[in-house]
């Protein structure tokens, strides 16, 4: 969640262009939402959301790619890419585990 607040935070911050801003400021919020729906369902059940972990995965290499498409300057690049590179590490993390059978 903290990747998908920095990813969000981090255009407004930076200056960047509209479009960009527009573009990773709703991406981190629904980012958020599920990063939280998958944080909630594996406190209450100790297993992850396998739909959760993906669409938050799915976020992450967003995140890591949209500076280069839209081709912001340094602090939007390096910020939203950090808050990428955590959500999808995390994330995947997740993936992982969800599809792992239990020991």
């Amino acid at each position: 969640m903290l990747g998908c607040l920095l990813v969000t935070v981090t255009p407004v911050v930076a200056g960047a262009s509209r479009a960009f801003t527009g573009s990773l400021v709703t991406s981190g919020l629904l980012g958020v939402v599920f990063a939280g729906q998958n944080l909630r369902l594996y406190r209450r059940r100790s297993s992850p959301s396998m739909p959760a972990a993906t669409l938050t995965t799915i976020f992450g290499g967003w995140f890591m790619l949209a500076p280069l498409i839209y081709d912001v300057g340094f602090l939007a690049t390096a910020g939203t890419q950090l808050g990428g590179l955590l959500v999808s590490a995390f994330a995947l993390y997740m993936l992982v585990a969800a599809i792992e059978p239990p020991y």
